[in-house]
């Protein structure tokens, strides 16, 4: 009976280690899962970042033959594709002791740099713009009644005109004499050729070729006031100026 007992006692706990396995088998195995799909995020995360760092590399192989440091990369001799690089002396650009160990590598990635463009010429400055002259007006030379003797002060003007003609040896003047209206047309037509005639013999003897001076006379004609008073005839016995532009 004993003996019974105890083969029923040892039925029982196998029974119940079965019954107990089933229980923490679940937990058991969402935990493996848990572990499963840890392992394989980690194993994803490496598998990326390994083609960068690669990528990486690579990126600074390009740059091999492009450091400064010379002589600079030549073509392989046995008319293979690729690069033979043996540099002697190092530059002083970034990152060049790196690559400093990378000598005697042969590869077909370098391309000789092209050199730099010469920066484009300086457009000359504009040139100024061309001020267009215009002829300058001078002063009157007034004359005493019936006279074609140059004034001190009617010098002064005629030396005015001189400067300038010295000045722009291009241009030409016409004299242009007149007169009031005492007398007759013929006379004061001879005596206004006489004025102008005056002031070109001046300004000739002061250094002006007479080819540039031309004279006219319009005695009467032209009155540059009315001849009503002695104040304005005063004014209508004159030598005038007239500047004509050269090229």
């Amino acid at each position: 009976m004993c003996s019974n007992k105890k083969v029923e006692a040892v039925k029982d706990a196998v029974q119940q280690r079965k019954l107990n396995r089933k229980i923490l088998n679940p937990t058991r195995r969402r935990d493996s899962m848990k572990k499963i799909i840890l392992l394989v995020m980690v194993s994803l995360l490496v598998l990326v970042a390994m083609p960068a760092k690669a990528a990486k590399v690579w990126d600074d192989m390009s740059w091999w033959g492009n450091t400064g440091a010379k002589p600079e990369p030549v073509a392989d001799s046995q008319g293979r594709s690729g690069y033979w690089w043996w540099p002697k002396e190092a530059a002083s650009n970034n990152n060049d002791s790196e690559l400093w160990g990378n000598r005697g590598i042969v590869y077909s990635q370098w391309q000789k740099p092209e050199p730099p463009a010469p920066p484009a010429p300086t457009p000359p400055p504009p040139a100024p713009p061309v001020q267009k002259r215009t002829a300058p007006v001078f002063n009157h030379v007034l004359f005493d009644f019936d006279k074609s003797v140059l004034k001190p002060e009617g010098k002064v003007i005629v030396d005015e005109v001189i400067a300038y003609m010295k000045q722009y040896p291009n241009d030409k003047v016409t004299i242009e004499g007149h007169c009031c209206s005492i007398g007759t047309d013929e006379y004061n037509m001879g005596l206004g050729q006489r004025r102008a005639d005056s002031v070109k013999k001046y300004m000739v003897d002061n250094g002006i070729v007479a080819a540039r001076v031309t004279t006219i006379s319009y005695g009467e004609s032209r009155p540059a006031v009315p001849n009503d008073t002695p104040a304005n005839r005063k004014l209508n016995r004159r030598a005038v100026f007239v500047i004509t532009i050269g090229d």
